[in-house]
Protein backbone atom coordinates (compact mmCIF):
# COMPACT_ATOMS: atom_id res chain seq x y z
CA UNK A 1 0.00 0.00 0.00
CA UNK A 2 1.20 3.58 -0.87
CA UNK A 3 1.53 5.29 2.40
CA UNK A 4 2.84 9.03 2.94
CA UNK A 5 3.78 10.72 6.29
CA UNK A 6 1.07 12.70 7.40
CA UNK A 7 1.02 15.32 10.34
CA UNK A 8 -2.55 15.11 12.00
CA UNK A 9 -3.76 18.19 14.04
CA UNK A 10 -6.23 19.47 16.40
CA UNK A 11 -6.90 23.20 15.50
CA UNK A 12 -8.87 24.73 18.35
CA UNK A 13 -9.72 27.92 17.39
CA UNK A 14 -10.62 26.72 14.20
CA UNK A 15 -12.80 24.55 14.95
CA UNK A 16 -11.34 21.59 13.21
CA UNK A 17 -9.49 18.54 12.57
CA UNK A 18 -6.59 18.80 9.82
CA UNK A 19 -3.83 16.72 8.44
CA UNK A 20 -0.57 17.88 6.38
CA UNK A 21 1.60 16.29 4.47
CA UNK A 22 4.69 16.50 6.73
CA UNK A 23 7.65 17.39 4.08
CA UNK A 24 6.07 20.18 1.97
CA UNK A 25 3.07 21.05 4.13
CA UNK A 26 0.60 21.40 2.36
CA UNK A 27 -2.75 20.39 3.52
CA UNK A 28 -4.20 16.85 2.81
CA UNK A 29 -7.88 17.39 4.32
CA UNK A 30 -9.90 19.28 7.28
CA UNK A 31 -12.48 18.14 8.76
CA UNK A 32 -15.08 20.85 10.35
CA UNK A 33 -15.55 19.84 14.37
CA UNK A 34 -18.15 22.02 16.77
CA UNK A 35 -16.29 24.64 18.49
CA UNK A 36 -13.01 24.39 20.79
CA UNK A 37 -12.59 20.83 20.27
CA UNK A 38 -9.39 20.05 22.09
CA UNK A 39 -7.11 16.70 22.67
CA UNK A 40 -7.30 13.81 20.70
CA UNK A 41 -5.67 10.34 20.43
CA UNK A 42 -5.61 7.66 17.83
CA UNK A 43 -6.83 3.89 17.68
CA UNK A 44 -4.49 1.07 17.51
CA UNK A 45 -4.73 1.12 13.70
CA UNK A 46 -3.55 4.52 13.32
CA UNK A 47 -5.98 5.53 11.12
CA UNK A 48 -8.83 6.50 13.09
CA UNK A 49 -8.65 9.87 15.76
CA UNK A 50 -11.02 9.98 18.72
CA UNK A 51 -11.49 14.02 19.24
CA UNK A 52 -12.75 15.45 22.71
CA UNK A 53 -15.33 17.98 22.33
CA UNK A 54 -14.68 20.18 24.95
CA UNK A 55 -16.47 22.78 24.20
CA UNK A 56 -14.94 26.04 25.60
CA UNK A 57 -12.33 28.39 24.61
CA UNK A 58 -10.11 27.18 27.54
CA UNK A 59 -9.82 25.76 30.90
CA UNK A 60 -10.87 28.94 32.48
CA UNK A 61 -13.14 29.90 30.78
CA UNK A 62 -17.05 28.98 32.20
CA UNK A 63 -19.73 26.90 30.53
CA UNK A 64 -20.70 22.95 30.29
CA UNK A 65 -19.07 22.35 27.38
CA UNK A 66 -19.33 19.51 25.24
CA UNK A 67 -20.26 15.84 26.19
CA UNK A 68 -18.47 13.83 23.08
CA UNK A 69 -16.04 11.75 21.22
CA UNK A 70 -15.67 12.56 17.61
CA UNK A 71 -14.10 9.94 14.99
CA UNK A 72 -12.28 10.92 12.41
CA UNK A 73 -11.40 8.76 9.46
CA UNK A 74 -7.84 9.65 8.82
CA UNK A 75 -7.34 7.70 5.77
CA UNK A 76 -10.63 9.83 3.93
CA UNK A 77 -10.63 12.94 6.04
CA UNK A 78 -14.19 12.57 6.82
CA UNK A 79 -16.30 12.61 10.26
CA UNK A 80 -16.96 8.99 10.92
CA UNK A 81 -19.09 8.77 13.97
CA UNK A 82 -19.69 10.53 17.34
CA UNK A 83 -19.62 8.38 21.14
CA UNK A 84 -21.80 9.70 23.33
CA UNK A 85 -20.73 11.08 27.03
CA UNK A 86 -23.60 13.15 28.11
CA UNK A 87 -24.52 13.04 31.13
CA UNK A 88 -20.98 14.02 31.53
CA UNK A 89 -19.23 17.65 30.19
CA UNK A 90 -16.15 19.69 28.95
CA UNK A 91 -14.28 16.32 27.29
CA UNK A 92 -10.61 17.36 27.64
CA UNK A 93 -8.32 14.08 27.66
CA UNK A 94 -8.83 11.47 25.27
CA UNK A 95 -6.82 7.96 25.55
CA UNK A 96 -6.38 4.36 23.97
CA UNK A 97 -5.46 0.93 25.21
CA UNK A 98 -3.94 -2.14 23.10
CA UNK A 99 -7.13 -3.58 23.19
CA UNK A 100 -8.47 -0.71 21.35
CA UNK A 101 -10.81 1.13 24.38
CA UNK A 102 -11.55 4.38 24.01
CA UNK A 103 -11.47 6.86 27.46
CA UNK A 104 -12.80 10.09 27.93
CA UNK A 105 -12.32 12.12 30.72
CA UNK A 106 -15.14 14.65 31.84
CA UNK A 107 -13.45 17.89 33.39
CA UNK A 108 -16.64 19.27 34.38
CA UNK A 109 -18.25 16.01 36.24
CA UNK A 110 -14.83 14.41 36.87
CA UNK A 111 -15.44 11.30 35.87
CA UNK A 112 -13.84 8.66 33.32
CA UNK A 113 -15.36 7.19 30.61
CA UNK A 114 -14.12 3.89 29.20
CA UNK A 115 -16.35 2.94 25.78
CA UNK A 116 -15.27 -0.59 25.54
CA UNK A 117 -16.04 -1.18 21.86
CA UNK A 118 -15.98 2.35 20.10
CA UNK A 119 -16.86 1.10 16.29
CA UNK A 120 -20.41 -0.89 17.72
CA UNK A 121 -21.42 0.73 21.01
CA UNK A 122 -21.04 4.73 21.30
CA UNK A 123 -22.22 4.98 24.82
CA UNK A 124 -19.87 4.51 27.45
CA UNK A 125 -19.98 0.54 29.00
CA UNK A 126 -17.69 2.09 32.46
CA UNK A 127 -17.70 5.64 34.31
CA UNK A 128 -15.47 5.90 37.01
CA UNK A 129 -14.68 8.54 39.63
CA UNK A 130 -10.80 10.73 39.39
CA UNK A 131 -10.94 11.50 42.59
CA UNK A 132 -9.81 15.01 41.77
CA UNK A 133 -11.44 18.22 40.85
CA UNK A 134 -11.47 20.17 37.40
CA UNK A 135 -9.52 16.67 36.03
CA UNK A 136 -7.74 18.02 32.78
CA UNK A 137 -5.77 15.22 31.43
CA UNK A 138 -4.68 11.65 32.04
CA UNK A 139 -2.03 8.72 30.93
CA UNK A 140 -2.79 5.48 30.32
CA UNK A 141 -0.96 2.29 30.92
CA UNK A 142 -0.88 0.22 27.60
CA UNK A 143 -3.30 -2.49 29.69
CA UNK A 144 -5.75 0.34 30.39
CA UNK A 145 -5.45 -0.85 34.15
CA UNK A 146 -3.93 2.47 35.22
CA UNK A 147 -5.21 5.63 34.67
CA UNK A 148 -3.34 8.72 35.99
CA UNK A 149 -5.44 11.95 36.30
CA UNK A 150 -3.96 15.71 37.33
CA UNK A 151 -6.94 17.41 38.17
CA UNK A 152 -6.44 21.41 38.07
CA UNK A 153 -8.36 22.48 41.64
CA UNK A 154 -7.57 19.63 43.97
CA UNK A 155 -4.39 20.25 42.66
CA UNK A 156 -3.54 16.10 42.80
CA UNK A 157 -2.64 13.51 40.47
CA UNK A 158 -4.34 10.37 41.08
CA UNK A 159 -4.12 6.75 40.20
CA UNK A 160 -7.59 5.25 38.64
CA UNK A 161 -8.45 1.87 38.14
CA UNK A 162 -10.85 2.19 34.95
CA UNK A 163 -11.81 -1.06 35.04
CA UNK A 164 -12.29 -2.21 38.95
CA UNK A 165 -14.63 0.54 40.16
CA UNK A 166 -14.04 -1.18 43.79
CA UNK A 167 -10.70 0.42 44.09
CA UNK A 168 -10.51 3.85 45.46
CA UNK A 169 -8.53 6.63 43.28
CA UNK A 170 -4.62 7.24 45.43
CA UNK A 171 -4.01 10.35 45.08
CA UNK A 172 -0.74 12.11 45.64
CA UNK A 173 0.61 16.17 45.46
CA UNK A 174 2.69 17.05 42.61
CA UNK A 175 2.75 20.73 42.67
CA UNK A 176 -0.04 23.32 42.10
CA UNK A 177 -2.27 22.96 39.03
CA UNK A 178 -0.62 19.64 37.61
CA UNK A 179 -1.43 19.41 33.82
CA UNK A 180 1.53 17.70 32.00
CA UNK A 181 2.19 13.92 32.64
CA UNK A 182 3.77 10.99 31.23
CA UNK A 183 4.69 7.26 31.99
CA UNK A 184 8.99 5.83 31.42
CA UNK A 185 8.02 3.36 28.83
CA UNK A 186 8.13 0.37 31.40
CA UNK A 187 5.39 1.87 33.14
CA UNK A 188 7.21 2.11 36.66
CA UNK A 189 7.69 5.86 37.07
CA UNK A 190 5.21 8.92 36.87
CA UNK A 191 6.38 12.15 35.84
CA UNK A 192 3.63 15.01 36.34
CA UNK A 193 4.63 19.00 35.43
CA UNK A 194 3.40 21.87 37.88
CA UNK A 195 2.37 24.64 36.01
CA UNK A 196 2.33 27.04 39.55
CA UNK A 197 5.42 25.69 40.77
CA UNK A 198 7.31 25.45 37.67
CA UNK A 199 8.35 22.02 38.25
CA UNK A 200 8.94 18.19 37.53
CA UNK A 201 7.98 15.72 40.05
CA UNK A 202 9.06 12.05 39.60
CA UNK A 203 6.38 9.26 41.21
CA UNK A 204 6.57 5.66 41.40
CA UNK A 205 3.94 4.94 39.03
CA UNK A 206 2.08 2.02 41.45
CA UNK A 207 2.88 3.72 44.87
CA UNK A 208 2.31 7.48 43.74
CA UNK A 209 5.71 8.05 46.28
CA UNK A 210 7.73 11.14 45.24
CA UNK A 211 11.08 9.91 44.17
CA UNK A 212 12.94 13.30 42.84
CA UNK A 213 12.01 17.17 41.48
CA UNK A 214 13.22 19.44 38.87
CA UNK A 215 13.03 22.91 38.05
CA UNK A 216 11.65 23.99 34.53
CA UNK A 217 10.97 26.96 32.83
CA UNK A 218 8.28 29.09 33.24
CA UNK A 219 4.27 26.83 33.31
CA UNK A 220 5.45 23.73 31.70
CA UNK A 221 2.37 22.41 30.35
CA UNK A 222 3.34 19.31 28.48
CA UNK A 223 5.56 16.19 29.50
CA UNK A 224 7.38 13.66 26.78
CA UNK A 225 9.72 10.46 27.00
CA UNK A 226 11.71 10.90 23.92
CA UNK A 227 13.31 8.20 21.52
CA UNK A 228 16.55 9.23 22.85
CA UNK A 229 15.38 8.71 26.51
CA UNK A 230 14.98 12.18 27.55
CA UNK A 231 12.18 13.84 29.15
CA UNK A 232 11.34 16.95 27.72
CA UNK A 233 8.69 19.39 28.95
CA UNK A 234 7.07 22.40 27.46
CA UNK A 235 7.36 25.80 28.89
CA UNK A 236 4.36 27.32 27.50
CA UNK A 237 4.75 30.88 29.63
CA UNK A 238 8.94 30.95 29.28
CA UNK A 239 8.18 29.84 25.53
CA UNK A 240 11.17 27.01 25.45
CA UNK A 241 11.25 23.22 25.80
CA UNK A 242 13.99 21.79 28.36
CA UNK A 243 15.32 18.28 28.40
CA UNK A 244 16.37 16.30 31.51
CA UNK A 245 17.82 12.84 31.79
CA UNK A 246 14.65 11.19 33.27
CA UNK A 247 16.50 8.68 35.82
CA UNK A 248 18.31 11.61 37.53
CA UNK A 249 16.01 14.94 36.43
CA UNK A 250 19.54 16.82 35.43
CA UNK A 251 18.61 18.96 32.75
CA UNK A 252 20.73 18.31 29.85
CA UNK A 253 19.28 21.42 27.48
CA UNK A 254 17.17 24.21 26.37
CA UNK A 255 15.85 25.37 23.32
CA UNK A 256 14.16 28.67 22.88
CA UNK A 257 10.60 28.37 20.81
CA UNK A 258 9.98 31.94 19.96
CA UNK A 259 5.90 30.93 20.01
CA UNK A 260 4.18 29.34 23.07
CA UNK A 261 4.78 25.42 22.25
CA UNK A 262 1.50 23.37 22.99
CA UNK A 263 2.21 20.24 21.56
CA UNK A 264 5.04 17.77 20.27
CA UNK A 265 5.09 14.56 18.41
CA UNK A 266 8.01 12.02 17.41
CA UNK A 267 8.24 10.19 14.15
CA UNK A 268 7.87 6.79 14.18
CA UNK A 269 10.56 5.87 12.02
CA UNK A 270 13.01 8.73 12.40
CA UNK A 271 14.17 9.19 16.03
CA UNK A 272 16.31 11.58 15.41
CA UNK A 273 13.54 14.45 14.49
CA UNK A 274 9.86 15.08 16.46
CA UNK A 275 7.29 18.32 14.99
CA UNK A 276 6.35 20.88 17.58
CA UNK A 277 2.89 22.55 17.07
CA UNK A 278 3.04 26.42 18.29
CA UNK A 279 0.61 29.14 19.32
CA UNK A 280 1.66 31.75 16.32
CA UNK A 281 -0.31 28.95 13.96
CA UNK A 282 2.28 27.38 12.96
CA UNK A 283 4.64 23.79 13.40
CA UNK A 284 8.25 23.92 13.61
CA UNK A 285 10.91 20.30 12.99
CA UNK A 286 13.19 19.65 16.09
CA UNK A 287 16.62 17.68 15.31
CA UNK A 288 16.88 15.62 18.66
CA UNK A 289 20.90 15.64 17.86
CA UNK A 290 21.82 18.83 17.31
CA UNK A 291 18.50 20.46 18.63
CA UNK A 292 18.23 22.68 15.66
CA UNK A 293 14.23 24.09 15.69
CA UNK A 294 12.95 25.25 12.63
CA UNK A 295 9.43 26.05 10.64
CA UNK A 296 7.64 23.42 8.87
CA UNK A 297 4.35 24.49 8.20
CA UNK A 298 1.68 27.05 8.95
CA UNK A 299 -1.98 25.86 10.55
CA UNK A 300 -4.93 26.65 11.37
CA UNK A 301 -5.78 28.43 14.55
CA UNK A 302 -3.98 27.28 17.93
CA UNK A 303 -2.90 24.31 16.76
CA UNK A 304 -3.34 21.43 19.37
CA UNK A 305 -2.30 18.10 19.70
CA UNK A 306 -0.60 16.43 17.42
CA UNK A 307 0.60 13.12 15.75
CA UNK A 308 2.78 11.45 12.85
CA UNK A 309 1.19 8.90 10.92
CA UNK A 310 2.03 7.15 7.18
CA UNK A 311 -1.30 6.64 6.14
CA UNK A 312 -2.52 5.68 2.43
CA UNK A 313 -2.56 7.82 -0.34
CA UNK A 314 -6.58 8.56 -1.34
Amino acid sequence: MDTRWIAVLVEKFSHSFSGYELESGARRFSVPLPAYPHEFAVDRARLLGYVGHYGVQTFAHPGDGGAAVIAVDLARGEHQGVLDCAPWHRIHGVQTDAQGRVYALSERDNMLLVFAAPSAQQTPDRAVPSGGVKSHLFVLSRDGQRAYVTSLLSHTVTLVHPHDGTRAPLAAHAGRRPEGCCLSPDESMLYVASRDEHRITRLDAHSLAELGTADTGEDPTRLYWSPCNRLIALNYGERSLRLFDPYTLVELARVDTGAKPIALAFHPADPERAWLALNDDSVSVLDLRTLALRHAFATGKEPDGLAILALPQP
